[in-house]
């Protein structure tokens, strides 16, 4: 199974993909609203390797929270890539794709966070070997002083911070919503609609992914 992974949650906008739940490629650009002028050129470099978009089996999607603007334009892109194959579109959620990567640097208890407007941002506790997570939504200041035990922080924007605590920008990547939506295929495909929306709220709950053998 080949698997579009799109990205564009944050000011980096990604597409990757997946042979088989294994990286096969990824392409990404930095920048403040760029999701609307490269997307497509990101997915045409991608398919000048060893597949073609004639290979793709499903189109996975980061489906949120974060950018609102960008959130749209990748689920957009998703569906009208879609439509003239009928491939199916998987949803993933963004914390879910964010904390594939943090797990591959820490095995701690970190707070991960997802810039939303102003200093506001979205956020949720990751813990080595937990599997689900509530996501939270409050200035990233007020955030801080929640976790007084937790002295790292991971997301896609710079605070300024106090004494003893850490923070890394990470961000979501294509390819990895790709792997996250093949070894969670089957729960996905049950959430592909013609009537998906973004989530935006911040009392969603996302589910942090083992791998699955299939």
């Amino acid at each position: 199974m080949l698997i579009l992974g799109i990205d564009t949650s944050t000011q980096n906008t990604s597409v990757g993909l997946a042979k088989d739940g294994k990286s096969v490629g990824v392409r990404s650009v930095f920048g403040k609203s760029v999701a609307s002028e490269k997307l497509l050129s990101l997915i045409d470099e991608l398919f000048q390797t060893d597949y073609s978009f004639n290979d793709v089996d499903s189109i996975a999607v980061s489906i949120g929270p974060g950018s609102y603007t960008g959130l749209r334009i990748g689920l957009a892109t998703a569906k009208g890539l879609a439509l003239p194959k009928n491939l199916p579109v998987l949803p993933v959620p963004t914390f879910s794709a964010l904390n594939y990567i943090v797990r591959q640097e820490w095995n701690e208890d970190v707070v991960l966070f997802m810039h939303s407007h102003q200093e506001f941002v979205y956020y949720c506790t990751s813990a080595a070997g937990s599997t689900q997570f509530p996501i939270s939504h409050d200035t990233f200041q007020n955030v801080v002083g929640l976790f007084p035990d937790v002295s790292i922080f991971i997301g896609d924007s710079e605070f300024s911070m106090p004494e003893g605590k850490q923070l890394f920008l990470r961000y979501p990547q294509g390819d990895h919503v790709a792997q996250l939506a093949f070894h969670n295929y089957d729960d996905l495909v049950q959430k592909c609609s013609p009537e998906l929306e973004p989530e935006y709220h911040s009392n969603l709950e996302v589910v942090s992914w083992t791998r699955k053998s299939r």
